[in-house]
């Protein structure tokens, strides 16, 4: 080689140090590509999770305000924790003998909340609830929080209100988790209007 002239290349071991450089910044954009994948699957499922959610405690709330009855023949008939049913009217106000109950169910083998079909009594089992397969699955409930509702009564002993809690989990089977199993929670207080006190 001339003197003077500079040879243009990459050293062994500037070839070496250029690779271990890249190697980090791989490790790095790769983590941050997990993690935005995880994050992007979280949203999917606590977005899934929080309409499921709202689709039962609209059910649940809308069948609770339309229950009849009168302190003599409540129109909410409950077996805590696993079930609440709604009493209503079908075609003649002045009698209850014509009405339908609209019931709910936590079962827990499944850690589900499930709609009943429309009954002529309150549902005393889940059998009772889903006969011939006819219940709707509507949301899981976290295991650890299952007690969705709670009726009040007032002073005198008379049905009030009813609190609706819906604490729902993505899996039961796993620790609730932000971005891996997510949870979410609704909450509505219903004092039906046509029931008597």
């Amino acid at each position: 080689m001339v003197k003077g002239q500079m040879q243009k290349g990459l050293t062994l071991t500037e070839l070496l140090v250029a690779t271990i450089l890249i190697g980090i910044v791989m490790t790095g954009v790769a983590a941050f590509s997990v993690f935005i994948k995880q994050a992007r699957d979280s949203t999917g499922k606590g977005t899934i999770l929080a309409v499921q959610t709202a689709t039962a405690m609209h059910y649940l709330a809308e069948d609770a305000n339309k229950a009849v009855g009168d302190s003599s023949a409540r129109g909410v008939a409950f077996t805590s924790p696993e079930s609440i049913c709604f009493r209503h009217d079908v075609s003649d106000p002045a009698v209850y003998t014509d009405d339908i109950w609209a019931c709910y169910w936590y079962n827990a083998a499944s850690d589900a909340l499930w709609k009943c079909a429309s009954l002529g009594a309150p549902a005393a089992s889940f059998g009772d609830c889903n006969p011939g397969g006819a219940a709707i699955k509507l949301v899981t409930l976290d295991p650890a929080a299952a007690q969705y509702f709670s009726v009040v009564d007032d002073a005198d002993g008379r049905f009030a209100y009813v609190d609706i809690t819906l604490n729902t989990i993505a899996d039961p089977g796993p620790a609730a988790s932000t971005i891996a199993n997510p949870t979410y929670q609704l909450f509505t207080r219903v004092s039906p209007p046509a029931h008597g006190r």
